[in-house]
């Protein structure tokens, strides 16, 4: 696909991508910072429970305090939105991008599922912890997958396509090892589970950066990156 100002539009896509990944972590923060019981720790609590909204909830054995739970849920939805939108900027009608671009879609979807179905023993009761533990776990794999597949594009840096190809088979690897590692998953699972949702994080930080300096030096009606023009090494 031709687009008109391409320059703009990458610069645009890349600032999103940004915003998604720095949002997100500035948000989780806030949010830790403000646990009541006694202290949240990225270790051992899960990022879920950041955005349980029943205070004195005991779930999985853990006992949640996050008043701020709201705070952590438009970090997830805030996530999937520009996600979403960053890739809309960059779509092409090409045949091989539409596998990446239903992944991106699928995680988008997955995380925004997580932001409005929160973790707690009432929803484990109720069946709605389905539709979270579903959406938290499409959004992880499909998310690396995403990193993976930018990583195959012969149109982005060769440091770039090397790093995705990494951050996204550590994200994989690190969410198999916290649904098969159960007293990992019991004694420290918030490692092995930002282990695999950070990966997402470092990818479209990176990309973003990358997408925001190519953009300043790119012509106007030039095909999208990511598919058949080269960005800058």
């Amino acid at each position: 696909m031709k687009v008109q100002n391409l320059s703009g539009r990458g610069r645009f896509a890349g600032a999103l991508l940004l915003l998604a990944g720095l949002q997100y972590l500035a948000l989780e923060y806030v949010t830790a910072r403000a646990w009541h019981h006694p202290t949240y720790s990225y270790a051992v609590n899960f990022i879920s429970d950041l955005g349980n909204p029943v205070a004195g909830d005991v779930f999985d054995g853990r006992t949640i305090d996050s008043p701020p739970h709201s705070v952590m849920n438009t970090a997830f939805i805030g996530q999937g939105v520009l996600f979403i939108a960053a890739a809309l900027l960059l779509a092409t009608r090409e045949r091989r991008e539409r596998l990446l671009f239903g992944l991106v879609i699928v995680h988008g979807a997955g995380v925004i599922l997580v932001g409005f179905f929160h973790e707690s023993a009432a929803n484990q009761h109720n069946g709605v912890l389905v539709v979270h533990g579903i959406g938290a776990a499409v959004a992880i794999v499909s998310g690396n997958v995403v990193a993976i597949l930018v990583g195959t594009r012969w149109g982005i840096p060769t440091w770039l396509r090397r790093t995705s190809i990494a951050v996204g088979v550590l994200g994989l690897a690190s969410f198999a090892l916290l649904q098969t590692d159960r007293p990992l998953y019991h004694a420290a699972g918030g490692i092995p589970e930002r282990g695999a949702v950070y990966t997402i994080l470092a990818f479209e930080l990176l990309l973003g950066t990358v997408l925001l300096a190519a953009g300043a030096h790119r012509a106007p009606d030039c095909s999208l990156p990511l598919t058949t023009e080269r960005l800058p090494a």
